[in-house]
């Protein structure tokens, strides 16, 4: 009787356990937040990333099927960005003159800082790569450990909004390849991106912190955010220096919050998803100058275009969605030997310029460029100035099983001998 009772009291507490749970995921929200990414001084520079030309270990994140001809390792990186420089080290300055110096016509020269923005003002930093730098790329598998922190604070006329993340990603990712005949190569990729984020975000009055008992902090959160998703590509490759992507990026990027930093959220979370194209054209001298000297023979000119987030085209009826106009993304970039780097490009419809040093194994980059936050043209653009320095040397060469033959050629059953002289990278 003793043992009826003791299982009845187990199967009970149980019930309102399982009660309890689904009631909890009844009332979570489900949250979308933002993209999984790790842009550098070197994507900025040339209109953002391109999934037709991500030869890198970036390429874990951008397109995976590029993997397929990577040779890189990463041992060292730091990619700082500054949101309004100029507008930044204004406000500062006229913050240090009130509290430090008690200049009251230090709000003066704020009141013109805004004026001048029109009463928008965005401002913030990024730090990317750093302390976490490591990944190793090579002929088909490769892995990556990042880490980025965000902080962004926007003045709208009298709203603010605050947002702040800090992420940490893991990608692992695998290649093959499905046809490689006669100067054209199609590959495939998956990457599966296991992440954690720290996430804050709150928005406002700012007439309402003038209150004495409202405390900017008392409604945020800060929620630890434990999570995975993946994504494919495709990318084709004519050898005359002609290239085409495709992606399907977070085809299911889920988290749940793991625990609570500060405050109490119980939501879950997703990336949405999102399918790109891209078209690029590598020209170099050596291409048509075959006795050309090495400089010369590095020397030369490549294209990039890619729409992103193909499927926003079709959700323009949704007033929440940022204007389609804003995927479109284009960058060129004037390589001399393969050592210095001038970029021009076009990303969310404002535009960018970079330069950049390859030595090597080291790479230093530097881009100034337009970025829009506000979901149309216009609405909230906003200056960055980014800046990339890292370690990345080749990685040795590898001949992976699943990365010898072309899926082609083992449904075909052509001659390995003939498949292993075409399958080169």
């Amino acid at each position: 009787m003793n043992d009826y009772k003791t299982m009845k009291r187990k199967i009970e507490k149980t019930a309102v356990f399982i009660l309890l749970f689904c009631a909890a995921e009844v009332f979570a929200a489900d949250v979308a937040m933002p993209r999984l990414a790790m842009p550098t001084a070197r994507d900025s520079g040339m209109g953002g990333t391109h999934v037709a030309y991500t030869d890198n270990v970036f390429s874990l994140l951008v397109n995976p099927a590029a993997m397929m001809r990577v040779q890189q390792r990463s041992f060292f990186a730091v990619s700082p960005t500054l949101f309004s420089p100029q507008s930044t080290f204004g406000l500062i300055n006229a913050i240090q003159g009130i509290v430090s110096k008690g200049d009251l016509g230090a709000l003066g020269d704020a009141a013109s800082i805004l004026s001048k923005q029109k009463g928008k003002i965005s401002m913030g930093f990024e730090l990317k790569e750093f302390p976490l730098s490591i990944a190793w790329v090579a002929d088909g598998f490769g892995f990556g450990l990042w880490n980025r922190v965000f902080v962004n604070p926007n003045i709208i006329g009298t709203n603010y909004n605050f947002d702040v993340y800090a992420d940490v990603i893991l990608p692992v990712g695998f290649a093959f390849k499905l046809l490689d005949i006669n100067g054209h190569a199609v590959d495939a990729g998956l990457t599966v991106k296991p992440f954690a984020r720290i996430r804050a975000h709150e928005t406002g009055n700012l007439m309402a912190l003038m209150d004495t008992d409202t405390n900017f902090v008392d409604s945020m959160s800060a929620p630890l955010i434990i999570g995975a998703g993946f994504a494919l590509g495709l990318l084709y490759r004519w050898d005359i220096g002609l290239s085409a992507g495709l992606t399907f990026d977070d085809i299911v990027t889920r988290g749940g919050v793991a625990a609570n930093l500060y405050g109490s959220d119980s939501n879950t979370y997703f990336v949405p998803f999102s399918m790109n194209l891209g078209l690029a054209y590598d020209f170099k001298l050596g291409q048509i100058w075959k006795s050309a000297p090495g400089f010369l023979a590095k020397t030369g000119l490549s294209f990039a275009a890619d729409w992103r987030d193909l499927t926003n085209i079709f959700q323009q009826d949704n007033y929440s969605q940022r204007n389609a106009v804003l995927d479109l993304g284009l960058g060129t970039q004037l390589s001399l030997g393969g050592l210095f780097n001038l970029r021009l490009g076009l990303n969310e419809m404002l535009p960018a310029v970079g330069m950049g040093f390859d030595l090597g194994p080291f790479e230093l980059d530097a881009a100034y460029y337009g970025k829009e936050l506000g979901l149309e043209p216009g609405q909230l653009p906003i200056a960055a100035l980014d800046l990339t320095f890292a370690i990345r040397p080749g990685a040795k060469k590898r001949n992976w099983p699943w990365a010898r033959r072309a899926l082609s050629d083992l449904i075909g059953g052509n001659n390995p001998a003939n498949a292993e002289s075409t399958s080169a990278p």
